[in-house]
């Protein structure tokens, strides 16, 4: 199975052609303010979340690479949120709320770590005002309660809450679909007729755990910018070096493919990697390509976390041969 391609974006921010219910999305965020929420994992100021969606259930920052996406038991008090993730109908992957405190800011970056490789993130503004202003590489938009937009993540990006209120996003990870991705390479302005009406529904789809990793066109593309980076600087040694890697990659993807036998040996090529190269040298087309290979095992983002309890609310997940695809019910 050929991994997901990443969609084209024809402008840096992609508005989606539907606006959602503020108050019932308002109502759902208001029942869970009280519960625990987790600081950046980075542990930037002013920075929480809220998983929805995480590696097991379990509140954590960890990657797809970790294991299962399940629902996390915040998740029952948001029938509303689920019907939404159920309507987009594409694999759901970390989904979180994320709160931006007054004042506080994301500075500038840019998202080159491999979970971002194949994933977009669609942001559905639930608690916004006016002074909330979000940045990707030349344009600066406010996202309006709400409304839902994904960004090229892989473009310098921003967001300052310049207001007095909290701001808090519906942020959803998601390897998309060629439907899905129809709306990206779209130039025209989304102009709302109506409000999105979503239908209630039971059950919506999961990201399906696979041990995953970058195929022989995807790493001979990351290399290819970092080696052209390094012919700039006239360094032939580590050009041949690279070449070397790039190659024996090749060789272990041809031996392991997408099997979690191979995590040893594609390790030791990331440590190989890691050890050959000034990261600090790196342009932003060369930091980004690195940034993917050198983080593609990388299981857990940040410290590790005590799991919250919320209750006894639990979900199955099953495998529907109906609809052929993993999905995920509400025990009742």
């Amino acid at each position: 199975m050929m991994a997901q391609t990443f969609p084209q974006f024809a402008t840096p921010f992609v508005r989606l052609p539907f606006d959602l219910d503020v108050k019932q999305l308002q109502s759902e965020l208001n029942n869970l303010m009280d519960m625990d929420w987790l600081e950046h994992p980075q542990g930037l100021a002013g920075n929480l979340t809220l998983p929805l969606v995480s590696v097991n259930g379990q509140y954590n920052h960890d990657f797809a690479i970790s294991g299962q996406m399940l629902p996390t038991p915040a998740l029952h008090h948001c029938p509303y949120i689920r019907q939404i993730m159920a309507r987009l109908q594409v694999p759901i992957s970390r989904t979180r709320l994320m709160l931006l405190a007054p004042g506080a800011e994301i500075l500038k970056h840019f998202d080159a770590g491999y979970h971002w490789y194949r994933r977009v993130r669609i942001h559905i503004p639930i608690l916004t005002h006016p002074e909330v202003i979000f940045g990707c590489a030349d344009q600066k938009i406010h996202m309006q309660e709400g409304e839902a937009w994904c960004f090229d993540h892989r473009k310098w990006h921003w967001v300052k809450n310049n207001s007095s209120f909290p701001r808090v996003h519906l942020v959803i990870d998601t390897k998309g679909s060629p439907d899905f991705f129809s709306y990206f390479l779209s130039t025209k302005e989304y102009v709302s007729t109506e409000s999105y009406e979503v239908k209630k529904a039971k059950s919506f789809q999961l990201e399906p755990y696979r041990f995953e990793v970058l195929e022989p066109d995807e790493i001979e593309e990351l290399f290819t910018r970092i080696i052209g980076q390094f012919e700039q600087l006239d360094e032939p040694q580590l050009v041949i070096d690279l070449k070397t890697l790039n190659n024996n990659w090749q060789n272990t993807f041809n031996l392991y493919g997408h099997s979690i036998k191979g995590e040893k040996a594609y390790g030791e090529l990331i440590k190989l990697l890691a050890e050959c190269i000034d990261k600090s040298r790196l342009n932003h087309q060369a930091m980004s390509a690195y940034g993917t290979i050198i983080t593609m095992l990388d299981r857990n983002n940040g410290p590790p976390i005590k799991a919250i309890h919320h209750g006894e609310v639990t979900y199955k997940t099953v495998y529907s041969q109906k609809e052929g695809r993993l999905i995920s019910e509400l025990n009742q």
